[in-house]
């Protein structure tokens, strides 16, 4: 870019942005020194004066003659419908970006303007907010335009965006190719049903990720640039301001440095795109753990890409409930089974399987087999137990038969409790009468009846 190409892009962009904005004083004192420093702007006395004369461009622009980046078609760039999905969208890209990038078109000049249109269309399309967002400035038309009265001057009008958006474009052209993109993680949820979580399972997840640039394999740059000794540091990687001494921002402490760099990336080394990963989910998750798979997360420019963490959410299940590594099931048994015993047939994790029904079973009594439970992670018990709750199903309607039959065992029932209430309570009317009226007059009377005998026989 030359040394004052910049200007140009400010000028262009300017044309766009709205002419009586209130923000425009304030957004022109951010702009960086070092920028202006860059481009010529030494002293800093420099720098007050070019801050200070860059609103004198501004003017009014007469209605005719003007094209605004928002009229276009970004649909008929791409050669796509304006119902064509994400995929569509990224296919169509791919064919144009190959046919029209700057590498592969170094001395037509045409294609580099053409590729950066395509390129604009792609992250404008792709992007779901902003292709809505788009899409309804289409189909709002002028409702964007302010007009006013100018008498002899015609028409005039400006758009309504504020001069930050052009201010941030400008200067998001010139510096973003050397923005180095970092590495980082992403989160995703993933829901799993009962069984897989139980089991373990292998899925493949899709997510919008950064992922390694295809025309520069993520170097940031063509694989024909050449390098130069870096002129903020003079090939040395350190930059000293008594007394500190920091590595070099423009070459990152190598002391090389290549000016051009990818169109396609923007020197970043990565682009958006989605990425496709097969997890496999270990036996024994439960909602709410999260699963760390290093190196699936986003890249970055010369670094390894983060990691993916993967939050596990777990569906209910109509048959299984869950503590733990521990699995509950419920099994309904008649009365007649409860109180007879028998087998019944109980669902588990790996199938269903025969138990025993112990005799007088009370509802909600639970039957234990152990170790059939889910796998414990980190523990020296490898699994849980498995848990078979009872619940006894009572008729509500019996035949004259059954009836007959339970009333006579009802009988049997009480008659055997007054057996034993007899039969363990044999000392009762001896207690009874000891403690009646009668017995001290009868223990006086066979007192006496005694020392008569004893003295007759003395």
């Amino acid at each position: 870019m030359g040394r004052f190409s910049w200007l140009r892009l400010y000028r262009r962009h300017l044309l766009a942005s709205a002419a009586n904005d209130k923000d425009f004083f304030a957004r022109v004192s951010e702009l960086r020194p070092q920028a202006l420093h860059r481009f010529g702007f030494l002293s800093g006395r420099s720098v007050e004066y070019a801050t200070a004369r860059l609103p004198l461009g501004i003017r009014y622009i007469h209605a005719t003659g003007f094209s605004s980046s928002a009229e276009r078609n970004y649909y008929e760039i791409l050669g796509v419908p304006e119902n064509a999905s994400r995929d569509e969208i990224k296919k169509a890209f791919h064919s144009l970006a190959k046919k029209y990038h700057p590498d592969a078109n170094r001395n037509n000049p045409s294609a580099k303007r053409k590729f950066q249109e395509i390129r604009e269309a792609y992250e404008t399309l792709q992007d779901p907010e902003k292709r809505a967002q788009y899409d309804r400035k289409r189909t709002q038309g002028s409702e964007n335009v302010e007009y006013a009265g100018g008498g002899a001057d015609g028409f005039r009008y400006a758009y309504r965006t504020h001069f930050s958006d052009s201010f941030h474009k400008i200067f998001s052209e010139i510096f973003e190719h050397e923005t180095d993109h970092f590495a980082s993680d992403i989160q995703v949820e993933l829901s799993l049903s009962f069984s897989e979580a139980a089991k373990g399972c292998t899925k493949n997840l899709s997510f919008d990720a950064f992922m390694p640039c295809d025309f520069c394999h993520g170097r940031g740059y063509p694989l024909d640039a050449k390098t130069k000794v870096c002129p903020t540091c003079g090939g040395i990687g350190r930059v000293t301001i008594p007394p500190f001494t920091s590595t070099c921002g423009t070459c990152k402490g190598s002391g090389q440095y290549i000016k051009e760099y990818c169109m396609s990336c923007k020197g970043s080394g990565v682009v958006e795109g989605v990425k496709e990963v097969k997890v496999t989910i270990p036996a024994g998750v439960d909602a709410g753990d999260t699963i760390r798979v290093p190196g699936a997360g986003s890249g970055g420019r010369g670094s390894q890409a983060g990691s993916l963490f993967i939050k596990i959410k777990v569906t209910e299940d109509p048959v299984f409930t869950r503590d733990g590594a521990d699995i509950y099931v419920d099994s309904n048994i008649s009365f007649t089974q409860a109180i007879l015993g028998g087998t019944v047939d109980v669902q588990t994790l790996s199938g269903k399987v025969q138990v025993k029904i112990p005799k007088g079973v009370q509802p909600g009594q639970l039957l234990v087999l152990r170790g059939k439970g889910l796998p414990k992670h980190g523990f020296l018990v490898s699994h849980g137990d498995h848990y078979v709750r009872f619940r006894v199903n009572f008729p509500t309607v019996l035949n004259e038969r059954q009836r007959a039959i339970l009333e006579e065992f009802a009988q049997e029932e009480i008659n055997h409790a007054n057996s034993n209430s007899i039969e363990g309570n044999w000392w009762q009317p001896i207690l009874e009468h000891i403690t009646g009226p009668r017995f001290m007059l009868e223990l006086s009377l066979i007192m006496l009846i005694l020392l008569f005998v004893k003295k007759i026989m003395g």
